[in-house]
């Protein structure tokens, strides 16, 4: 397993326990559904490391469908866990990428 694996499984865990309290649990159920991801409370479980690499892209982009404060909290995780994003979701609001590189200058100084 490659480090951007390692944290892309990080994010959807994250996403997955935030998500449910954001988005509610059947929105996030459902997300997960359409990837093909599981979903495990625990990020220490075991079914977690089961999901492919592709899966785990499919339920970012899946969560970036569920507003433009998902799609920036997708951006904000990626730096923090240095893990590539879908191109896709790159593509869709270059401002955001722009947005959270400023942002990242900023907490820099």
């Amino acid at each position: 397993m490659n480090q951007d694996e390692t944290g892309l499984q990080e994010m959807v865990s994250i996403l997955g326990r935030r998500g449910q309290t954001i988005y509610g649990r059947h929105s996030i159920v459902e997300t997960c559904a359409k990837a093909g991801v599981t979903l495990v409370e625990d990020p220490d479980d075991e079914q977690l490391h089961e999901n492919t690499q592709e899966s785990l892209e499919r339920f970012l982009l899946e969560y970036s469908k569920l507003g433009p404060a998902a799609r920036l909290t997708l951006l904000i995780l990626s730096k923090q866990y240095e893990a590539a994003l879908p191109l896709e979701i790159a593509r869709k609001k270059k401002s955001l990428v722009d947005l959270v590189s400023l942002l990242s200058d900023f907490m820099a100084k």
